[in-house]
């Protein structure tokens, strides 16, 4: 969806520009219309670089909050008594490792690997199991990319085509290029001179 968004935004960029250009060789209209025909194509790409921005922006707050109830039903922790009792001696496991540098590894490996790993460290405080913060935010990332592949995939994808304070503020930069090479304003005033010539002519009744 993003790069058909993207494309469909290039085309009418690339006509808008074609049309300003063709300006200078329509000999329908004096310099005046031709700068108020400009402002109007200014408009017109103003609006659609705006419309394009706003629908990327949903697009990506949407597969983005997808994504996050998928990594959550992923590592949803069985409620069941015999399972509980299984995720506290695995935290009681990892807590016996403790000093132990080579199990920062395998630990990794083991909530890739293995989902009750996963939802025993993720469900009870850091400390229960002797990990920082930082390392079980890290973790949780990682198991989540595992057990949740797609979502990972549709988070990525949302990232890639977001960058969307980047994209804001790129579109936002040529929206506001856009008035200054398409038209003149002070050119275009030059239609408020313009004379009526098909109206009746005033009788002074």
């Amino acid at each position: 969806m993003p790069a058909t968004k993207i494309m469909k935004l290039h085309h009418a960029v690339d006509d808008a520009v074609k049309r300003v250009n063709a300006l200078e060789w329509d000999k329908t209209g004096t310099p005046p219309q031709q700068h108020q025909a400009g402002r109007k194509i200014a408009q017109a790409k103003v609006a659609e670089i705006n419309k394009t921005c706003t629908e990327l922006k949903s697009w990506v707050e949407k597969e983005n909050a997808a994504a996050m109830e998928a990594f959550e039903a992923a590592l949803s922790p069985d409620i069941g008594t015999a399972a509980q009792v299984m995720r506290s001696e695995i935290r009681a496991f990892v807590l016996s490792k403790k000093g132990e540098p080579e199990f920062a590894a395998e630990l990794r490996g083991l909530v890739e690997t293995d989902i009750r790993f996963a939802t025993a460290l993720f469900e009870a405080p850091a400390a229960l199991s002797n990990t920082s913060k930082e390392r079980l935010q890290t973790l949780h990332l990682q198991a989540a990319v595992a057990h949740a592949p797609e979502a990972a995939e549709r988070v990525r994808l949302a990232s890639e085509a977001a960058e969307a304070a980047e994209l804001d503020a790129k579109l936002a930069s040529v929206a506001a290029e856009v008035p200054r090479s398409f038209y003149d304003g002070n050119i275009e005033k030059g239609t408020n001179t313009r004379v009526e010539i098909d109206m009746p002519l005033s009788t002074g009744e």
